[in-house]
Protein backbone atom coordinates (compact mmCIF):
# COMPACT_ATOMS: atom_id res chain seq x y z
CA UNK A 1 0.00 0.00 0.00
CA UNK A 2 1.94 3.03 -1.25
CA UNK A 3 1.39 6.41 0.42
CA UNK A 4 -0.16 9.14 -1.71
CA UNK A 5 2.49 11.81 -2.16
CA UNK A 6 1.16 15.38 -2.18
CA UNK A 7 3.54 16.36 -4.97
CA UNK A 8 6.58 15.38 -7.02
CA UNK A 9 6.01 11.64 -7.37
CA UNK A 10 8.67 11.37 -10.07
CA UNK A 11 11.38 10.72 -7.47
CA UNK A 12 11.55 7.85 -4.98
CA UNK A 13 9.41 8.30 -1.89
CA UNK A 14 11.32 10.26 0.75
CA UNK A 15 8.61 9.86 3.38
CA UNK A 16 6.14 7.21 4.45
CA UNK A 17 2.63 7.23 5.89
CA UNK A 18 2.38 5.71 9.36
CA UNK A 19 -0.65 4.73 11.43
CA UNK A 20 -1.05 4.10 15.14
CA UNK A 21 -3.57 4.36 17.98
CA UNK A 22 -3.61 7.01 20.68
CA UNK A 23 -1.30 6.04 23.53
CA UNK A 24 -4.17 5.94 26.02
CA UNK A 25 -6.13 3.39 23.95
CA UNK A 26 -6.51 -0.22 25.07
CA UNK A 27 -7.43 -3.15 22.83
CA UNK A 28 -9.39 -6.12 24.14
CA UNK A 29 -10.13 -9.17 22.00
CA UNK A 30 -13.35 -10.99 22.90
CA UNK A 31 -13.34 -14.38 21.14
CA UNK A 32 -16.68 -15.42 22.64
CA UNK A 33 -18.55 -13.13 20.23
CA UNK A 34 -15.74 -12.53 17.72
CA UNK A 35 -15.38 -8.83 18.49
CA UNK A 36 -12.81 -6.24 19.47
CA UNK A 37 -13.27 -3.51 22.07
CA UNK A 38 -11.22 -0.34 21.98
CA UNK A 39 -11.23 1.42 25.34
CA UNK A 40 -10.27 5.09 25.46
CA UNK A 41 -10.91 8.33 27.34
CA UNK A 42 -14.06 8.69 25.23
CA UNK A 43 -15.55 5.35 26.19
CA UNK A 44 -15.65 1.88 24.67
CA UNK A 45 -15.93 1.17 20.95
CA UNK A 46 -17.02 -2.34 19.99
CA UNK A 47 -16.05 -3.72 16.57
CA UNK A 48 -18.09 -6.83 15.68
CA UNK A 49 -16.46 -9.44 13.43
CA UNK A 50 -13.39 -7.31 12.56
CA UNK A 51 -11.68 -9.98 10.46
CA UNK A 52 -8.02 -10.99 10.59
CA UNK A 53 -6.61 -8.00 8.66
CA UNK A 54 -8.17 -5.29 10.85
CA UNK A 55 -7.41 -7.28 14.01
CA UNK A 56 -3.74 -7.62 13.13
CA UNK A 57 -3.53 -3.96 12.06
CA UNK A 58 -4.94 -2.78 15.39
CA UNK A 59 -2.62 -5.08 17.34
CA UNK A 60 0.35 -3.54 15.60
CA UNK A 61 -0.97 0.05 15.79
CA UNK A 62 -1.35 -0.38 19.53
CA UNK A 63 2.43 -0.82 19.78
CA UNK A 64 3.35 2.23 17.71
CA UNK A 65 3.35 3.71 14.18
CA UNK A 66 3.18 1.14 11.38
CA UNK A 67 2.94 0.99 7.59
CA UNK A 68 -0.38 -0.55 6.65
CA UNK A 69 1.13 -2.28 3.63
CA UNK A 70 3.17 -4.41 6.03
CA UNK A 71 0.03 -5.91 7.58
CA UNK A 72 -0.55 -9.45 6.26
CA UNK A 73 -3.48 -9.67 3.86
CA UNK A 74 -3.19 -6.17 2.37
CA UNK A 75 -1.60 -7.21 -0.93
CA UNK A 76 -4.77 -6.63 -2.94
CA UNK A 77 -6.43 -3.24 -3.46
CA UNK A 78 -9.89 -4.29 -2.14
CA UNK A 79 -8.29 -5.39 1.16
CA UNK A 80 -6.42 -2.09 1.38
CA UNK A 81 -9.57 -0.06 0.80
CA UNK A 82 -11.54 -2.15 3.29
CA UNK A 83 -8.87 -1.57 5.96
CA UNK A 84 -8.76 2.18 5.32
CA UNK A 85 -12.55 2.38 5.53
CA UNK A 86 -12.51 0.50 8.84
CA UNK A 87 -9.87 2.81 10.30
CA UNK A 88 -11.92 5.86 9.32
CA UNK A 89 -14.70 4.57 11.56
CA UNK A 90 -12.38 4.81 14.58
CA UNK A 91 -12.28 8.62 14.36
CA UNK A 92 -10.25 10.19 17.16
CA UNK A 93 -8.47 6.97 18.13
CA UNK A 94 -6.23 6.93 15.05
CA UNK A 95 -2.93 8.84 14.92
CA UNK A 96 -1.50 9.71 11.50
CA UNK A 97 2.25 10.21 11.15
CA UNK A 98 4.75 11.24 8.50
CA UNK A 99 7.78 9.00 8.78
CA UNK A 100 11.22 8.93 7.21
CA UNK A 101 12.58 5.89 5.34
CA UNK A 102 15.36 5.50 7.95
CA UNK A 103 12.83 3.87 10.29
CA UNK A 104 13.61 6.25 13.15
CA UNK A 105 10.95 8.24 15.03
CA UNK A 106 8.33 9.97 12.84
CA UNK A 107 8.94 13.47 11.56
CA UNK A 108 5.42 14.45 12.62
CA UNK A 109 2.50 12.75 14.37
CA UNK A 110 -1.00 14.22 14.30
CA UNK A 111 -2.96 13.19 17.41
CA UNK A 112 -6.75 13.72 17.60
CA UNK A 113 -7.90 15.58 20.71
CA UNK A 114 -11.67 15.10 20.33
CA UNK A 115 -13.61 11.89 19.77
CA UNK A 116 -14.83 12.42 16.22
CA UNK A 117 -11.72 14.01 14.72
CA UNK A 118 -10.78 12.62 11.30
CA UNK A 119 -7.63 13.82 9.52
CA UNK A 120 -7.90 14.32 5.76
CA UNK A 121 -4.47 15.41 4.42
CA UNK A 122 -4.72 16.67 0.83
CA UNK A 123 -2.10 18.06 -1.57
CA UNK A 124 -1.57 21.82 -1.40
CA UNK A 125 -0.86 23.61 -4.72
CA UNK A 126 2.77 24.66 -4.82
CA UNK A 127 1.99 28.26 -5.79
CA UNK A 128 -0.30 28.86 -2.82
CA UNK A 129 0.95 30.84 0.14
CA UNK A 130 0.89 29.22 3.56
CA UNK A 131 0.99 30.68 7.05
CA UNK A 132 0.91 29.37 10.60
CA UNK A 133 -2.38 30.20 12.31
CA UNK A 134 -2.11 33.13 14.72
CA UNK A 135 -3.89 30.97 17.30
CA UNK A 136 -1.39 28.09 17.10
CA UNK A 137 1.30 27.73 19.76
CA UNK A 138 4.37 25.51 19.95
CA UNK A 139 5.62 24.27 23.32
CA UNK A 140 7.86 21.59 24.78
CA UNK A 141 6.43 18.51 26.47
CA UNK A 142 9.81 17.73 28.01
CA UNK A 143 10.46 15.11 25.32
CA UNK A 144 9.05 16.52 22.08
CA UNK A 145 7.61 19.71 20.63
CA UNK A 146 3.82 20.07 20.56
CA UNK A 147 1.78 22.35 18.30
CA UNK A 148 -1.76 23.14 19.50
CA UNK A 149 -4.58 25.52 18.66
CA UNK A 150 -8.05 26.18 20.10
CA UNK A 151 -9.36 25.98 16.54
CA UNK A 152 -8.01 22.50 15.89
CA UNK A 153 -9.30 19.06 16.84
CA UNK A 154 -5.71 17.78 16.73
CA UNK A 155 -2.30 18.40 18.19
CA UNK A 156 0.87 17.95 16.16
CA UNK A 157 3.85 16.23 17.78
CA UNK A 158 7.30 16.98 16.39
CA UNK A 159 9.73 14.27 17.45
CA UNK A 160 12.53 15.27 15.09
CA UNK A 161 13.90 18.72 14.20
CA UNK A 162 13.18 18.63 10.45
CA UNK A 163 9.46 19.35 10.78
CA UNK A 164 10.21 22.07 13.34
CA UNK A 165 12.52 23.78 10.87
CA UNK A 166 9.73 23.83 8.32
CA UNK A 167 7.26 25.16 10.87
CA UNK A 168 9.60 28.01 11.77
CA UNK A 169 9.50 29.19 8.16
CA UNK A 170 5.70 29.51 8.19
CA UNK A 171 5.55 32.50 10.50
CA UNK A 172 4.90 34.68 7.46
CA UNK A 173 3.17 33.89 4.15
CA UNK A 174 5.39 31.60 2.07
CA UNK A 175 5.09 28.81 -0.50
CA UNK A 176 6.42 25.31 0.14
CA UNK A 177 9.12 25.90 -2.45
CA UNK A 178 10.40 29.04 -0.73
CA UNK A 179 10.04 27.49 2.71
CA UNK A 180 12.43 24.62 1.96
CA UNK A 181 15.00 26.59 -0.05
CA UNK A 182 17.51 26.69 2.79
CA UNK A 183 16.32 23.71 4.78
CA UNK A 184 17.87 20.20 4.76
CA UNK A 185 14.54 18.71 3.74
CA UNK A 186 13.29 17.80 0.25
CA UNK A 187 10.19 19.30 -1.28
CA UNK A 188 8.23 16.06 -1.33
CA UNK A 189 8.63 15.56 2.40
CA UNK A 190 7.87 19.23 3.05
CA UNK A 191 4.68 18.92 1.00
CA UNK A 192 3.60 15.89 3.00
CA UNK A 193 4.22 17.69 6.28
CA UNK A 194 2.34 20.75 5.06
CA UNK A 195 -0.60 18.64 3.88
CA UNK A 196 -0.94 17.14 7.36
CA UNK A 197 -0.57 20.50 9.13
CA UNK A 198 -3.11 22.15 6.84
CA UNK A 199 -5.52 19.29 7.56
CA UNK A 200 -5.26 20.09 11.28
CA UNK A 201 -6.25 23.71 10.63
CA UNK A 202 -3.09 25.01 12.30
CA UNK A 203 -1.53 26.05 8.99
CA UNK A 204 -3.64 28.17 6.65
CA UNK A 205 -3.67 28.31 2.85
CA UNK A 206 -4.22 31.68 1.17
CA UNK A 207 -7.40 32.09 -0.86
CA UNK A 208 -5.60 32.23 -4.18
CA UNK A 209 -2.21 32.73 -5.77
CA UNK A 210 -0.92 36.08 -4.52
CA UNK A 211 2.12 37.96 -3.33
CA UNK A 212 3.02 37.70 0.34
CA UNK A 213 2.14 41.35 1.01
CA UNK A 214 -1.49 40.96 -0.10
CA UNK A 215 -2.18 37.33 0.77
CA UNK A 216 -5.68 36.81 2.14
CA UNK A 217 -6.40 34.16 4.80
CA UNK A 218 -9.86 33.17 6.04
CA UNK A 219 -8.81 33.47 9.67
CA UNK A 220 -8.18 37.20 9.32
CA UNK A 221 -11.67 37.89 7.96
CA UNK A 222 -13.79 35.49 9.98
CA UNK A 223 -16.12 37.72 12.05
CA UNK A 224 -16.22 35.06 14.77
CA UNK A 225 -12.41 35.17 15.16
CA UNK A 226 -11.60 38.85 14.59
CA UNK A 227 -12.59 39.85 18.17
CA UNK A 228 -10.38 37.20 19.76
CA UNK A 229 -6.75 37.67 20.70
CA UNK A 230 -4.49 34.63 20.75
CA UNK A 231 -4.26 34.52 24.54
CA UNK A 232 -7.93 35.18 25.28
CA UNK A 233 -9.13 32.40 22.98
CA UNK A 234 -6.56 30.02 24.44
CA UNK A 235 -7.67 30.83 27.98
CA UNK A 236 -11.33 30.29 27.15
CA UNK A 237 -10.63 27.07 25.24
CA UNK A 238 -8.31 25.51 27.81
CA UNK A 239 -10.31 26.43 30.93
CA UNK A 240 -13.43 24.52 29.91
CA UNK A 241 -13.75 20.84 28.92
CA UNK A 242 -15.03 19.40 25.66
CA UNK A 243 -12.76 20.84 22.97
CA UNK A 244 -9.43 19.34 24.08
CA UNK A 245 -8.05 16.20 25.69
CA UNK A 246 -6.13 17.75 28.54
CA UNK A 247 -6.52 16.68 32.14
CA UNK A 248 -9.41 18.58 33.66
CA UNK A 249 -11.11 18.90 37.02
CA UNK A 250 -10.14 17.66 40.48
CA UNK A 251 -7.14 15.56 39.43
CA UNK A 252 -4.91 16.37 42.42
CA UNK A 253 -2.02 16.52 39.96
CA UNK A 254 0.51 17.84 42.49
CA UNK A 255 -0.24 15.30 45.20
CA UNK A 256 2.96 13.48 46.03
CA UNK A 257 5.07 16.11 44.22
CA UNK A 258 4.78 19.06 46.57
CA UNK A 259 2.78 20.06 49.60
CA UNK A 260 -0.40 22.05 49.16
CA UNK A 261 -0.07 25.50 50.76
CA UNK A 262 -1.80 25.76 54.14
CA UNK A 263 -5.43 26.81 54.35
CA UNK A 264 -4.43 30.07 56.01
CA UNK A 265 -1.39 32.04 54.99
CA UNK A 266 1.10 32.64 57.83
CA UNK A 267 0.53 36.19 59.05
CA UNK A 268 3.46 38.43 58.06
CA UNK A 269 5.49 40.27 60.66
CA UNK A 270 4.53 43.84 61.43
CA UNK A 271 2.49 46.11 63.65
CA UNK A 272 -0.88 44.51 64.41
CA UNK A 273 -3.96 46.74 64.40
CA UNK A 274 -7.11 45.01 65.65
CA UNK A 275 -10.22 45.94 63.69
CA UNK A 276 -13.55 46.74 65.33
CA UNK A 277 -16.17 44.03 64.95
CA UNK A 278 -19.77 45.03 64.26
CA UNK A 279 -22.34 44.34 66.92
CA UNK A 280 -24.35 41.14 66.63
CA UNK A 281 -27.65 41.41 64.80
CA UNK A 282 -28.74 43.50 61.82
CA UNK A 283 -26.62 46.63 61.22
CA UNK A 284 -28.14 50.09 61.50
CA UNK A 285 -27.83 50.47 57.75
CA UNK A 286 -29.64 47.21 57.08
CA UNK A 287 -31.42 47.15 53.71
CA UNK A 288 -32.85 44.28 51.76
CA UNK A 289 -30.77 42.40 49.20
CA UNK A 290 -33.12 43.57 46.45
CA UNK A 291 -32.62 47.20 47.50
CA UNK A 292 -28.84 46.81 47.57
CA UNK A 293 -28.84 45.25 44.10
CA UNK A 294 -31.01 48.03 42.69
CA UNK A 295 -28.96 50.83 44.25
CA UNK A 296 -25.53 49.36 43.45
CA UNK A 297 -23.36 51.56 41.29
CA UNK A 298 -19.69 52.28 40.63
CA UNK A 299 -18.76 55.56 42.35
CA UNK A 300 -15.46 57.16 41.35
CA UNK A 301 -15.65 60.38 43.38
CA UNK A 302 -15.12 60.81 47.09
CA UNK A 303 -16.42 63.07 49.83
CA UNK A 304 -14.63 65.32 52.28
CA UNK A 305 -15.12 62.91 55.16
CA UNK A 306 -12.54 60.20 55.75
CA UNK A 307 -13.36 56.54 56.07
CA UNK A 308 -13.11 55.29 59.62
CA UNK A 309 -11.45 52.24 61.08
CA UNK A 310 -14.89 51.09 62.23
CA UNK A 311 -16.19 51.19 58.66
CA UNK A 312 -13.21 49.24 57.35
CA UNK A 313 -13.62 46.69 60.09
CA UNK A 314 -17.30 46.26 59.34
CA UNK A 315 -16.73 45.91 55.58
CA UNK A 316 -13.96 43.32 55.96
CA UNK A 317 -15.85 41.44 58.68
CA UNK A 318 -18.87 40.92 56.44
CA UNK A 319 -16.88 40.13 53.29
CA UNK A 320 -13.52 38.45 53.86
CA UNK A 321 -13.11 37.20 57.41
CA UNK A 322 -12.85 33.54 58.37
CA UNK A 323 -16.17 32.84 60.05
CA UNK A 324 -15.14 29.49 61.47
CA UNK A 325 -12.59 26.71 61.13
CA UNK A 326 -12.57 23.08 62.14
CA UNK A 327 -9.62 23.59 64.41
CA UNK A 328 -6.98 22.66 61.82
CA UNK A 329 -6.58 25.93 60.00
CA UNK A 330 -2.88 25.39 59.46
CA UNK A 331 -3.35 22.06 57.68
CA UNK A 332 -3.38 21.77 53.92
CA UNK A 333 -6.40 19.48 53.83
CA UNK A 334 -9.22 18.93 56.29
CA UNK A 335 -12.93 18.07 55.91
CA UNK A 336 -14.25 21.63 56.41
CA UNK A 337 -11.13 23.75 56.83
CA UNK A 338 -12.84 27.13 56.93
CA UNK A 339 -15.92 29.09 56.03
CA UNK A 340 -16.04 32.67 54.84
CA UNK A 341 -18.88 34.97 53.75
CA UNK A 342 -18.19 34.20 50.07
CA UNK A 343 -18.09 30.79 48.35
CA UNK A 344 -14.89 29.23 47.04
CA UNK A 345 -14.60 26.23 44.72
CA UNK A 346 -13.34 23.18 46.60
CA UNK A 347 -13.12 25.35 49.75
CA UNK A 348 -9.70 26.43 48.48
CA UNK A 349 -9.99 30.04 49.66
CA UNK A 350 -6.83 31.07 47.88
CA UNK A 351 -7.62 34.79 47.94
CA UNK A 352 -5.74 37.14 50.26
CA UNK A 353 -6.49 40.80 50.92
CA UNK A 354 -4.13 43.78 51.09
CA UNK A 355 -5.16 47.37 51.74
CA UNK A 356 -3.30 50.43 50.52
CA UNK A 357 -4.47 53.35 52.62
CA UNK A 358 -4.41 56.86 51.26
CA UNK A 359 -6.83 58.46 53.70
CA UNK A 360 -8.51 56.85 56.69
CA UNK A 361 -9.18 58.16 60.18
CA UNK A 362 -7.15 56.40 62.90
CA UNK A 363 -4.97 54.64 60.33
CA UNK A 364 -1.68 55.83 58.89
CA UNK A 365 -1.21 55.80 55.10
CA UNK A 366 0.60 52.74 53.82
CA UNK A 367 0.07 49.08 52.89
CA UNK A 368 -1.51 46.52 55.18
CA UNK A 369 -2.27 42.79 55.11
CA UNK A 370 -5.70 41.70 56.33
CA UNK A 371 -5.57 38.78 58.75
CA UNK A 372 -8.94 37.10 58.06
CA UNK A 373 -8.81 34.81 61.08
CA UNK A 374 -7.77 37.41 63.66
CA UNK A 375 -9.72 40.23 61.95
CA UNK A 376 -6.79 42.60 62.11
CA UNK A 377 -4.54 44.64 59.84
CA UNK A 378 -0.79 44.00 59.74
CA UNK A 379 1.31 47.03 58.77
CA UNK A 380 3.77 46.09 56.03
CA UNK A 381 7.21 47.62 56.03
CA UNK A 382 6.85 48.80 52.48
CA UNK A 383 7.95 51.77 50.42
CA UNK A 384 5.74 54.87 50.66
CA UNK A 385 6.61 55.67 47.05
CA UNK A 386 5.22 52.34 45.89
CA UNK A 387 2.06 52.88 47.97
CA UNK A 388 1.45 56.27 46.34
CA UNK A 389 2.06 54.78 42.91
CA UNK A 390 -0.45 52.02 43.58
CA UNK A 391 -3.09 54.58 44.52
CA UNK A 392 -2.32 56.65 41.41
CA UNK A 393 -2.55 53.56 39.21
CA UNK A 394 -5.91 52.76 40.80
CA UNK A 395 -7.11 56.30 40.09
CA UNK A 396 -6.15 55.93 36.42
CA UNK A 397 -7.75 52.49 36.15
CA UNK A 398 -11.00 53.78 37.66
CA UNK A 399 -11.00 56.93 35.53
CA UNK A 400 -11.40 58.91 38.75
CA UNK A 401 -10.59 62.57 39.41
CA UNK A 402 -8.66 61.78 42.58
CA UNK A 403 -6.81 58.89 44.16
CA UNK A 404 -9.05 56.59 46.20
CA UNK A 405 -9.09 56.67 49.98
CA UNK A 406 -8.49 52.91 50.09
CA UNK A 407 -7.32 50.41 47.50
CA UNK A 408 -8.27 46.81 48.26
CA UNK A 409 -6.03 44.39 46.37
CA UNK A 410 -7.08 40.75 46.15
CA UNK A 411 -4.19 38.36 45.58
CA UNK A 412 -4.23 34.62 45.01
CA UNK A 413 -1.99 31.89 46.38
CA UNK A 414 -2.24 30.02 43.12
CA UNK A 415 -1.07 26.61 44.29
CA UNK A 416 -4.02 26.38 46.70
CA UNK A 417 -6.18 25.79 43.60
CA UNK A 418 -3.78 24.27 41.07
CA UNK A 419 -2.67 21.62 43.60
CA UNK A 420 -6.14 20.12 43.28
CA UNK A 421 -7.56 21.28 39.96
CA UNK A 422 -6.26 20.87 36.41
CA UNK A 423 -7.36 23.07 33.55
CA UNK A 424 -9.70 25.39 35.42
CA UNK A 425 -7.51 26.64 38.29
CA UNK A 426 -6.95 30.22 37.16
CA UNK A 427 -10.45 30.58 35.72
CA UNK A 428 -11.81 29.45 39.09
CA UNK A 429 -9.74 32.10 40.86
CA UNK A 430 -11.17 34.82 38.63
CA UNK A 431 -14.69 33.62 39.44
CA UNK A 432 -13.83 33.96 43.13
CA UNK A 433 -12.61 37.50 42.52
CA UNK A 434 -15.93 38.39 40.89
CA UNK A 435 -17.85 36.96 43.84
CA UNK A 436 -15.82 39.04 46.32
CA UNK A 437 -16.10 42.21 44.23
CA UNK A 438 -19.88 41.92 44.10
CA UNK A 439 -19.95 41.28 47.85
CA UNK A 440 -17.90 44.45 48.38
CA UNK A 441 -20.24 46.38 46.06
CA UNK A 442 -23.33 45.34 48.00
CA UNK A 443 -21.74 46.12 51.34
CA UNK A 444 -20.52 49.52 50.15
CA UNK A 445 -24.02 50.25 48.88
CA UNK A 446 -25.61 49.29 52.19
CA UNK A 447 -23.05 51.22 54.23
CA UNK A 448 -23.34 54.35 52.10
CA UNK A 449 -19.75 54.23 50.80
CA UNK A 450 -18.24 54.94 47.39
CA UNK A 451 -17.05 51.67 45.90
CA UNK A 452 -15.79 50.65 42.46
CA UNK A 453 -14.25 47.44 41.13
CA UNK A 454 -11.24 47.90 38.86
CA UNK A 455 -10.70 46.02 35.63
CA UNK A 456 -6.99 45.46 36.23
CA UNK A 457 -3.94 46.52 38.18
CA UNK A 458 -0.13 46.41 38.01
CA UNK A 459 0.97 42.90 38.98
CA UNK A 460 4.66 43.66 39.39
CA UNK A 461 4.12 46.89 41.32
CA UNK A 462 1.73 45.36 43.87
CA UNK A 463 3.98 42.34 44.32
CA UNK A 464 6.91 44.63 45.11
CA UNK A 465 4.81 46.78 47.45
CA UNK A 466 3.54 43.76 49.41
CA UNK A 467 6.79 41.79 49.34
CA UNK A 468 5.47 38.91 47.21
CA UNK A 469 6.89 36.55 44.60
CA UNK A 470 4.33 37.18 41.85
CA UNK A 471 4.68 33.61 40.57
CA UNK A 472 3.49 32.27 43.93
CA UNK A 473 1.04 34.97 45.00
CA UNK A 474 0.04 38.10 43.13
CA UNK A 475 -2.82 40.46 42.42
CA UNK A 476 -5.88 39.13 40.61
CA UNK A 477 -8.46 41.82 41.47
CA UNK A 478 -8.83 45.32 42.86
CA UNK A 479 -11.57 47.42 44.49
CA UNK A 480 -11.37 51.09 45.47
CA UNK A 481 -13.25 52.61 48.36
CA UNK A 482 -13.96 56.01 49.84
CA UNK A 483 -16.62 58.16 51.44
CA UNK A 484 -19.55 59.29 49.32
CA UNK A 485 -19.46 62.86 48.01
CA UNK A 486 -22.35 65.02 49.15
CA UNK A 487 -23.99 65.12 45.73
CA UNK A 488 -24.06 61.33 45.36
CA UNK A 489 -26.39 59.07 47.27
CA UNK A 490 -27.14 55.37 47.15
CA UNK A 491 -30.23 55.70 49.28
Amino acid sequence: MQPVQPCDTSSPASWITLWSLREDTLLEEQPEDDSLVLRSRWGDLRIPRPGPVLTEALRRMLLGPIQLENVPGTDELPAQLHLLAALRQLGGLVVRSVGAPDGERPLLSVVPTVAGALLEPLPVPEDRLLRLSRFAALRSTGRDSLLESPLSSFCAVFTRPEAGWLLASLGRPVTVERAVERLPIDRSTASALVAHLVATGMVEVADQSAQAHNAAFDEDRDPALVPWSHHDLWFHWSSRPGLHDRQFGATYRLRGRQEQPPVLKPVPAGQRIPLPRPAAGPPDWDITLAEALERRRSVRRYGADQLTLRQLGELLHHSLRVRETDGHAGAAESPTPQRRPYPSGGACYELECYLTIGRCADLEPGSYYYDPLGHALIRLSGDARLDRTLLCEAQVSAGAQAAPDVLITLTARFARVSWKYSGLAYALTLKHVGVVQQTLYLLATGMGLAGCALGTGPTGLSAEAFGLDWRVESAVGEFVLGSLPDEVTVR
